[in-house]
């Protein structure tokens, strides 16, 4: 592999990010408007702070028994389990991201596609925030990394994918 080869080289430079102040309710429309699954979160120098996921934020709307089920299979169907509740509307409305983000996971841009790919494989993470001096600058998927990885690796051996 080319040691040159950067997670800086495949990374998206647009990433879109929240304060720890914004609900659950405007994290989801961010989400969904910009069809995204990882939202980092930032404090106000750009700093990563947190992160949450689509799936982080809809286990708001589940009920709490689904978590204690250990074989859910079995359930065929839930009725209306399946409809949201307005109880589940006024809790999107209080909580703040900041009451469902995580410690993020995230490497710095200088890393090398190895090192991202061993990151993500270790704590189980589709996408990975990159860093320059703490401050976020970019997030890259395991298909973005794969892909630049892959590409590489095909280059070395002479050969170019048709797209």
């Amino acid at each position: 592999m080319n040691d040159t080869l950067r997670i800086s080289s495949c990374m998206k430079h647009d990433v879109v990010s929240a304060t720890e102040n914004i609900n659950i309710r405007e994290a989801a429309m961010m989400m969904v408007a910009r069809s995204i699954g990882t939202l980092p979160i930032v404090d106000r120098d750009g700093n990563l702070i947190g992160i949450t996921t689509m799936g982080d934020i809809i286990q708001v709307f589940l009920p709490n028994f689904v978590s204690l089920v250990s074989d859910i299979d079995f359930v065929k169907d839930f009725g209306n389990l399946g409809t949201f509740s307005p109880e589940s509307f006024e809790r999107a409305e209080k909580l703040t991201i900041a009451d469902i983000m995580v410690e993020p996971v995230a490497a710095e841009d200088t890393s090398s596609l190895v090192r991202a790919l061993s990151i993500m494989s270790k704590h189980n993470i589709r996408d990975l925030p990159v860093l320059h001096e703490g401050r976020l600058v970019g997030i890259a998927s395991r298909v973005d990394i794969g892909r630049a990885f892959l590409a590489d690796w095909l280059s070395s051996l002479g050969e170019v994918p048709e797209v």
